[in-house]
């Protein structure tokens, strides 16, 4: 990411500047937030916000917002009243990737939704479910799954598409098992054009400047619909370092002073832009899709981080190629200690590599 960007980036996104109240503003801000790593997903709402583990689970156990798949697709943290827009704009694209799954996931499209059928009605009528109780119910109706039993796959594109009609979501954790409930989605109000206009505001709000193959990106649309999205959202054109890029007209972010180390999770929504060769300094994306946890040094990708719980503490370990200035360690100190009051135990900072 080009170094005049970060300032204008970091803002939009919350990762620097005043934090937002709670969870659900931080989803309302962002729109989705991709959520494929619960904890570590917490985590990136807690750096936005200031809210510790404990109350963030409490949120979307009190279903403030909806963690279901949609977009691109994966696991995303979403308001209800925006998921029947979001739905609108990716679910056909994705379904038509359940069809073409078909070799992967042994189940026809027929079966797939015969089987969402009564997955749906379980959830409703017996909910929360978690896996195993879907799993029971389906085999009390009599399917028995493509290999006589409802294995990781198989099962996930059943519940993608229970997920995909707006009919269930992520309900309150039971142990460390999650579970689904009936979702009750108000029925889209927006036209088509009306929709795309929104969702690039949305996504311009939480993201930007970017561009429209950013939004092609993180939406899962064509590039020509992202492209129509700003069209019809009329954004606010700023040049940055010579490349044009969009805001949106009624936000703009002041730059904020890009933090000397972040401690960000795996895919957060901070790297949800077209990936570009470079973007993230000499370790290249790759690491992106490695590490549990990414070290940001001056907004430059520049090692990767993960954490040991036991004993009532956790260990942060982070592995820095580079050595560590003085400066940079007494910023991972403070991001160590932001982790610990998030997790609610005492944190300790280990670092190697350099």
């Amino acid at each position: 990411m080009k170094a005049s960007l970060l300032p204008l980036r970091l803002a939009s996104q919350r990762l620097a500047g005043n934090p937002l109240p709670d969870g659900a503003a931080v989803v309302t801000h962002l729109g989705a937030v991709q959520a494929q790593l619960p904890e570590m997903s917490l985590w990136a709402l807690s750096m936005r916000s200031g809210r510790t583990r404990a109350e963030l689970s409490a949120e979307l156990d009190a279903g403030a917002f909806v963690r279901t798949h949609v977009l691109r697709p994966t696991w995303h943290y979403v308001l209800a009243d925006d998921l029947p827009d979001l739905l609108a704009v990716s679910a056909d694209r994705v379904r038509r990737s359940l069809d073409a799954g078909e070799r992967v996931s042994s189940l026809s499209p027929a079966a797939r939704h015969a089987a969402a059928d009564v997955a749906v009605e379980a959830v409703r009528t017996h909910g929360p479910l978690t896996r195993a109780d879907v799993v029971t119910h389906l085999e009390d109706a009599g399917l028995h799954g493509p290999t006589g039993a409802w294995l990781t796959t198989p099962l996930a594109f059943v519940l993608m598409e229970a997920e995909l009609r707006g009919a269930i979501g992520s309900g309150p954790a039971r142990g460390r098992q999650g579970t689904y409930r009936a979702l009750d989605l108000p029925e889209p109000d927006r036209t088509p054009d009306e929709r795309l206009a929104w969702l690039a505001r949305t996504y311009l709000r939480g993201h930007g400047p970017a561009t429209p193959q950013d939004l092609a990106w993180w939406a899962g649309t064509t590039l020509s619909t992202a492209r129509r999205a700003f069209r019809l959202a009329d954004p606010r054109p700023v040049e940055v370092a010579g490349v044009e890029l969009f805001a949106d007209a009624d936000t703009a972010p002041e730059p904020a002073e890009v933090p000397a180390a972040l401690l960000i999770p795996n895919y957060d929504e901070v790297l949800s832009y077209r990936r570009d060769p470079g973007d993230w300094g000499p370790y290249g994306t790759d690491a992106v899709l490695r590490a549990a946890g990414l070290l940001l040094v001056d907004g430059a990708l520049a090692g990767s981080w993960k954490r040991t719980e036991r004993g009532g503490q956790v260990t942060v370990e982070v592995t820095a190629p580079e050595p560590v200035t003085r400066r940079v360690g007494a910023a991972l100190e403070a991001e160590v200690e932001r982790f610990g009051r998030f997790a609610g135990v005492p944190a300790e900072l280990t670092v190697t590599g350099g």
